[in-house]
């Protein structure tokens, strides 16, 4: 709660509508000190610290003063506030799964944000915090808070409806037009042939009413019929994107509930050429089959055993969109239809469950119901690439990362060490960003030896992360320069000038053993190094290794995570 209304005091300054009095001995210049000398993250680490040395048995009366601080900055805020409309803040809290662990502390920690800021606006008109979670986030949320139904009354579900989907797609189509069409459904009936129902229908549907997911189809189709020189897309054309769409949507649902399911593509990969609807019977064969499978024992281990009986599978499948059932009057109800279809879900033994269309390309299914498994069928996934690297199976692949998380943990700072800690930072490289990085090479020297690099890798990219870093820097190749230490110097961002070349590129990644949130002053290096060679250099810590370590665990890519890293450095150094 402290460190949220400091924030407010703080973007109050800045706006100019606040000063700190020094004479006033008020709560709010008590905390100047923490306001200005310390960031959000660190001012949080700085308070929790001061918290728990008061969490002593003999010093009660200074944790009840800690304790009440939050009330009476707030009712010193409200004064200050007095009803002026452009005092009052509103607070937004967003992306925290970026560097999401999954564990009981995590979650512990959002679910004490989540009580702070039904608090402050409780005790305060003058802020309003509002945080934005992942429903897989916030599902760990509800089972382990035992007071969460003080947060039910608070809570409101952000659901898209077909009118404002459209009006997404259209603005997108709209954007490089000089003279642009209406949003009022003339836009869709200027790039989609035939029926704006039966199109729509179609593209949102298909892809769940996520926005994300109708944006690429979309996409996909445009560029289609583009290449066939067509003035619109037709439904040909839709038809065409599936498959491509199908696989890259079958990842990204493994992805996406990566941290509450690790490796659930071991899981859907199990119905590969399968058929694409179940009956309640052939659900229990399949979890029996399941259960005997060493892949699915080794890499779902963890949470599969909570899912052994037909309807807690069709619940999590469902839960997730992979699923959906079959209704008495034969409709299909899906997850993304739930506005339609309110109250829990209902299963009897004449149930079905379908596989949702937008995954049957990428399973490769066929149009058919499967009644049982016998004893002499068997869960085949010859056909799915396995998404690791070239010479591991999963089981290796994940005994590896596991090994070298073990390691990174125990691994000492200092010279002495620093050898290991590159040979770990090159198999993160190998094992992490297969999918992008190639040809990974140690120790690679210029030709006339004065230049030494730690890593270099092929940025062979087709999309994401690393082809904007390839096509934005020229980052044909990508250097990797290891720290065995946390606290980086001068020199260590001068050496970076000598690694950017035209040939080479101007980006690089720099490694270093810091746990914490990175100090402002190496954001003054990164900007002295692009202002002298137009290159950036993205620092990672420790802490952004493990999580990539822990991402490739669970089956999660790591791109999104050196997006947000790398989006935060061009901002500080903008």
């Amino acid at each position: 709660m402290r460190a949220i209304l400091d924030e407010v005091v703080l973007e109050w300054k800045k706006q100019g509508l606040f000063t700190f009095r020094a004479a006033d001995g008020s709560e709010i210049t008590r905390e100047r000190n923490v306001n200005e000398n310390y960031e959000f993250d660190l001012r949080l680490l700085y308070l929790i610290e001061e918290g728990f040395s008061f969490l002593q048995p003999d010093n009660p009366k200074e944790w009840l003063k800690f304790r009440n601080r939050p009330a009476k900055l707030a009712e010193e805020i409200t004064n200050e506030y007095s009803n002026q409309a452009r005092m009052r803040q509103i607070v937004l809290i967003d992306r925290l799964d970026d560097e999401w662990d999954e564990s009981n502390k995590a979650v512990t920690l959002v679910m004490a944000l989540m009580h702070a800021c039904n608090e402050i606006r409780a005790i305060t008109p003058a802020v309003r915090p509002m945080v934005f979670l992942r429903e897989n986030v916030f599902d760990r949320v509800r089972e382990l808070d035992s007071e969460f139904s003080r947060l039910e009354t608070s809570l409101v579900s952000l659901d898209w409806t077909r009118e404002l989907l459209r009006e997404l797609i259209e603005r997108r189509l709209n954007e490089g037009l000089i003279t642009k069409f209406a949003l009022d459904g003339s836009t869709w009936r200027a790039f989609f042939e035939g029926q704006d129902s039966q199109s729509q229908d179609r593209v949102f549907n298909y892809c769940q009413y996520r926005p994300r997911d109708i944006l690429l189809y979309t996409s996909t189709a445009l560029g289609i019929a583009q290449s066939h020189q067509k003035s619109r897309i037709e439904i040909a054309d839709l038809d065409e994107s599936q498959k491509s769409f199908s696989e890259s949507r079958l990842k990204e649902l493994a992805d996406e509930y990566a941290d509450n399911y690790p490796r659930l593509n071991v899981i859907l990969s199990r119905f590969y050429g399968l058929g694409t609807e179940y009956t309640i019977g052939s659900v229990e064969d399949f979890i029996k089959k399941l259960l005997v499978d060493e892949e699915v024992k080794s890499e779902c281990g963890t949470w599969v055993y909570q899912f052994t009986s037909p309807e807690l599978l069709i619940q999590l499948l469902y839960n997730v969109g992979f699923w959906g059932v079959r209704e008495a009057h034969g409709k299909i109800r899906f997850k993304s239809s739930e506005a339609e279809n309110p109250g829990s879900l209902i299963l009897t033994n004449d149930s079905t469950v379908v596989v949702h269309p937008s995954y049957a390309d990428g399973l490769q299914l066929q149009s058919s119901i499967i009644t049982a498994f016998g004893d002499d069928v068997s869960l085949r996934t010859s056909g799915l690439i396995s998404d690791v690297p070239a010479s591991f199976s999963t089981i290796t692949y994940r005994s590896k990362l596991d090994e070298l998380s073990a390691e990174l943990a125990t691994l000492p700072t200092g010279k002495g060490t620093a050898k290991q800690f590159e040979e770990v930072i090159g198999d993160v490289i190998r094992l992490c960003f297969f999918r992008s990085l190639h040809n990974v090479e140690a120790k690679v020297r210029t030709v006339d030896g004065t230049v030494i690099r730690d890593w270099i890798a092929s940025n062979r990219a087709a999309a994401g992360f690393w082809a904007i870093i390839r096509d934005k820097y020229n980052a044909t190749q990508v250097v990797w320069e290891c720290k065995n230490y946390a606290d980086l110097k001068a020199d260590d961002f001068h050496q970076c000038l000598y690694y950017m070349t035209e040939q080479t590129g101007r980006f690089m990644i720099m490694v270093c053993r810091s746990q914490e949130p990175l100090p402002h002053h190496f954001f003054n290096h990164v900007k002295r190094v692009f202002a002298a060679s137009k290159g950036v250099v993205l620092i990672l810590r420790e802490s952004d290794i493990k999580t990539f370590l822990r991402q490739a665990i669970n089956g999660k890519r790591s791109e999104q995570h050196l997006q947000d890293l790398f989006d935060n450095t061009e901002r500080m150094i903008s």
